[in-house]
């Protein structure tokens, strides 16, 4: 258990903070709050748009400016603040209503409203009297109401003026009815509300401050006519960020409402403050090149509030006195003395910890960089939720798995902060919101990535989420980003770079299959999994369920100080990626990637099976042909019963709308992997293979199809059935070309496996599968692709070789028949080939296949 005493005054902040509050430190923003302060003491009116992402301070920002302002006024000199929450949908005379409405209250609730001069009071109750009458009613099919409205007593300054309004109902047979009273239109409440300004105003411009040693004489001098009361409305339109929420029509709607009150937003003697989001910023720079928008015609002044990215350490700095750090229990943090003295008593008395700890004042200040990611807002959740009070005081607390969330998150921080440390350019000029866009966006992949719970994916799959993945457009993270970021995570070991290379199966232009695909890596994975099933905040941070019942252990002991990623483990099983069909299928573990999906080791609670579980890549799941792909695939696979060939259950749909095959499980490494780790096969070996893969292949043909994108990776080898087929996306009736799901001149296939006649367009037969088995053979007898060997990744290059040379033999360490044969099934005219059962007779002929079968095991 580690903590620290906080300062004394420490309060939670749950709202904007005002001026002088000494709660919490000032975060930021002080330039700003200045530039606002000049503007509106040196300004008679105006309006203003403040923008920033969402939580970063605006709103105090402008309590503060407003409050330095009023601060430099006389006693006969008053800033009113008028403030409006407009977050949802409103009229322009709406508006107008709602703002004459907090005007007349925000003068009453200061003490402002008795000192008015009468001329100035009379036209303020009549106006919010007539706003408070003024409505429109239709009602169809129901009851027809009718109604005096009179000026009965009311209590206070509303004696003699309070509105009364009695009303009788009765049933009516009418289809409609609309009733008006004190009709009180858009034109009249904006010409009430500019005199009323103008009347509060005096001179119809800003109050002037009145000379320091005349003010004690205000109400002296008014008396006696020699001056009066001045003041300054400044209205704050807050939270229009919730309003437009980058939707363009909700913008257009509101730059509508813009345009309609351009009167009232420029007039004289009072202030308008929009408080908005980035997206308004843009829309209002893009409207500046026009040269007659109405941002431009508004707004006198922008400013964008930026993100405070040193808000952490200020916030550390300026409430724990690193010198107070306890460690109640040994082992604080590895840098921690052995035998320090006790840390002084704070805050009333607190028992003497052992050992102080500074070093750790670090760790919490990144651990609230990567949580806050330069949003106030953030930030003060975050530490909150770690304040505990003891005897009426505050402290910091840090149990044994919050101090293993602390040190994950630095290092984690640290990786991420350092994406452009390279000295990468960052483009001609970077503004503040620039920076504030670039390193949001990073964050957002990031919590992408720690989100995706072990699945695969792309940079594609990131900026083609929907719903609750989806990045927020507002930061405008481009695919390039992504994939930098990527990559870096990837360095940093975050993620795990999935290979992918020309062996990787293609679809088409559309298809990403080209681009680097990552998981989380296993290091990553548990210690967020045991995080997750501790804490609530995290596991919605993470985005997972526990509802089901999975078999994790929990996190082992966190007392160790330096909480070391390695250390932060879950025994067992990891955390389900997920479940389908109603919880039937559990989701397990990634054991295979490829260009249509991952495979995943899976269990049906049904039946108590373990299974395989091929998902389709959720970017590909929208693509109506590769859903028919996908059917295709589960329908061939049915249909096929084999030794040799995956048996295919089922095909089920998860909830998201993602397509799953569900199959049996083959236990054992595919080919890539097998003789990645024990080298070439011997040539025994290799005609084993070949029966097998060739008997699959004479089945599939009676079955009619041909085309299965036979490769090494999607080619199992278990101990006792063999080589086993276990993919049949690219299956299709034999002798067709490229139907109707293959647009012309795409190319689909894997570019290291294909055939002269796949490169070219078909038609398609069971020879160019034939073909395929050769240069699968070759890769077992050298462990090389034939066709990238020495062009890896440029596919052009590939295509053109697999059209116009023949595939090299000569040198292959096998019998003179095996080598005749392996020449006669990778010809580049299908005619040429033999069949399978000529294939199958001829193998049985060489010396290789004269030889007992060779299982293939591990050990």
């Amino acid at each position: 258990m580690v903590r620290a005493p906080l300062h004394a005054e420490f309060r939670y902040i749950h709202e904007p903070l005002p001026a002088g509050d000494p709660a919490i430190p000032t975060l930021g923003h002080e330039p700003l709050v200045t530039t606002l302060q000049e503007r509106l003491a040196h300004s008679h009116g105006g309006a203003f748009l403040i923008t920033g992402f969402r939580g970063v301070g605006k709103s105090t920002l402008v309590l503060r400016a407003l409050a330095q302002t009023a601060a430099g006024w006389g006693r006969e000199e008053h800033l009113l603040l008028v403030h409006l929450n407009v977050a949802r949908t409103m009229t322009a005379d709406q508006l107008l209503f709602a703002v004459v409405r907090r005007m007349f209250e925000a003068l009453d609730d200061s003490g402002l409203l008795p000192l008015l001069p009468p001329d100035i009071l009379n036209s303020l109750v009549m106006a919010y009297t007539r706003t408070s009458l003024s409505f429109k009613q239709t009602q169809s099919d129901s009851s027809e109401r009718g109604g005096t409205v009179g000026v009965g007593p009311g209590g206070g300054l509303l004696s003699g003026l309070a509105p009364t309004l009695s009303l009788t109902g009765r049933r009516t047979e009418s289809q409609a009815m609309e009733a008006a009273f004190l009709a009180y239109s858009e034109t009249d409440v904006e010409h009430d509300l500019l005199r009323i300004v103008g009347l509060l105003n005096g001179d119809g411009g800003r109050p002037r401050p009145a000379p320091r040693g005349l003010r004690r004489f205000g109400r002296r001098a008014r008396q006696r006519g020699e001056a009066r009361l001045r003041v300054h409305p400044v209205v704050v339109l807050d939270e229009v960020d919730k309003l437009t929420d980058s939707r363009d029509e909700a913008i257009a709607e509101f730059e509508e409402l813009l345009g309609k009150l351009k009167n009232v937003l420029t007039m004289r003697g009072a202030h308008f403050l929009v408080v908005a989001g980035p997206d308004l910023h843009d829309r209002a720079l893009r409207d500046g090149d026009r040269g007659n928008g109405v941002y431009e015609s508004v707004f006198s002044w922008r400013a964008y509030v930026p993100c405070l990215w040193q808000a952490p350490r200020r916030l550390v700095e300026g409430l724990i006195d690193g010198s107070r750090l306890q460690a109640e229990d040994q082992g604080a943090h590895p840098d921690a003395g052995a035998d320090p003295a006790p840390a002084p008593e704070a805050n009333g008395g607190v028992d003497g910890g052992v050992g102080t700890d500074p070093a750790l004042l670090d760790d919490l200040v990144r651990y609230f960089e990567f949580k806050a990611r330069g949003v106030p807002r953030r930030l003060l959740h975050e530490f909150n939720a770690l304040v505990a009070w003891d005897g009426g005081a505050p402290y910091m607390t840090l149990g044994p798995d919050d101090g293993a969330r602390v040190r994950f998150y630095r290092e984690l921080q640290e990786v991420v902060a350092a994406i452009d440390s390279g000295g990468t350019t960052r483009g001609i000029a970077s503004l503040a919101i620039d920076e504030d866009r670039r390193r949001l966006g990073d964050y957002h992949v990031t919590d992408w990535a720690l989100r995706s719970q072990g699945r695969p994916f792309t940079s594609a799959d990131v900026t083609s989420a929907t719903g609750d993945q989806r990045i927020d457009p507002l930061l405008q993270v481009t695919a390039v980003r992504v994939e930098r970021v990527l990559r870096h995570l990837a360095r940093g070991g975050v993620l795990v770079a999935v290979d992918t290379s020309v062996q990787i199966t293609r679809f088409g232009q559309q298809d990403e299959g080209l681009l680097p695909s990552y998981r989380l890596s296993d290091e990553y994975r548990r210690a967020l999994a045991g995080f997750a099933r501790s804490n609530e905040r995290e596991r919605a941070d993470q985005g997972v369920s526990w509802s089901e019942p999975v078999s994790v252990a929990g996190v082992g002991s966190a007392a160790d100080a330096a909480f070391p990623i390695s250390e932060v483990s879950v025994a067992g099983r990891f955390p389900l990626v997920g479940t389908l069909d109603d919880g039937r299928f559990e989701i397990r573990e990634l054991i295979g990637h490829g260009g249509m999906g991952s495979v995943y080791l899976g269990r049906d609670r049904l039946t108590g099976d373990d299974v395989a579980i091929k998902m389709m890549h959720s970017r590909l799941a929208e693509d109506a042909d590769m859903r028919r792909r996908f059917q295709r695939e589960a329908e061939a696979g049915q249909r096929l019963h084999h030794l040799h060939i995956v048996q295919i259950r089922q095909l089920v749909t998860s909830g998201s709308g993602e397509s799953a095959l569900i199959m049996d499980l083959v236990d054992g490494p595919s080919l890539s992997a097998y003789v990645e780790r024990r080298g070439p096969l011997p040539a025994e070996a290799v005609a084993t293979l070949a029966r097998h893969l060739g008997s699959a292949l004479q089945a599939i043909d009676r079955a009619g199809l041909a085309r299965i994108d036979l490769k090494p990776g999607n080619i199992l080898l278990h101990p006792r059935r063999g080589a086993v087929v276990i993919d049949l996306g690219l299956a299709r009736m034999t002798g067709t070309r490229e139907d109707s799901i293959t647009k012309r001149g795409v190319l689909v296939g894997t570019v290291g496996y294909m055939a002269p006649e796949h490169v070219s367009g078909g038609p398609f037969t069971i020879r160019t599968d034939l073909y395929t088995l050769g240069l699968v053979m070759i890769f077992a007898l050298t462990g090389s692709t034939v066709w990238n060997s020495e062009s890896t990744g440029d596919v052009a290059a590939v295509l053109y070789r697999i059209v116009n040379e023949d595939v090299p033999v000569d040198e292959l360490p096998v019998s003179a028949r095996l080598r005749a044969l392996l020449r006669s099934i990778t010809a580049r005219d299908p005619g040429d080939r033999p069949t399978v059962p000529e294939f199958l007779a001829a193998l049985d002929g060489t010396p290789e296949g004269q030889a007992t079968e060779v299982p293939f095991t591990e050990g």
